[in-house]
């Protein structure tokens, strides 16, 4: 059986430009989904979008956009036999 898992974090967005295009990132306030601990998450904006543009658009984001879900699915029977293999070492 699968579950799913749903995890919340409250974000904001910024503006990054690492040795190509504008790009958008994902700033989360606060490090409480662990499917994301240690990753970056950013859009790539197309070629011609100008950096006015994108500050137009990390505002329209920023106003309206208040947090991300992640979902992640787990299978029941791996946690049971991860379970199983910890009780049984010695």
């Amino acid at each position: 059986m699968t579950t799913t898992k749903i995890e919340r974090a409250s974000v904001c967005f910024g503006i990054g430009r690492q040795s190509g295009p504008i790009t958008v990132e994902v700033r989360p306030h606060h490090d409480t989904i662990s499917a994301l601990r240690g990753v970056q998450v950013g859009f790539e904006l197309l070629n011609g979008v100008t950096l006015a543009q994108a500050k137009k658009l990390v505002d329209v984001l920023n106003e309206n956009v208040i947090g991300l879900l992640v979902a992640t699915a787990s299978d029941d029977r791996t946690k049971v036999a991860a379970a199983d293999e910890v009780a049984t070492k010695p």
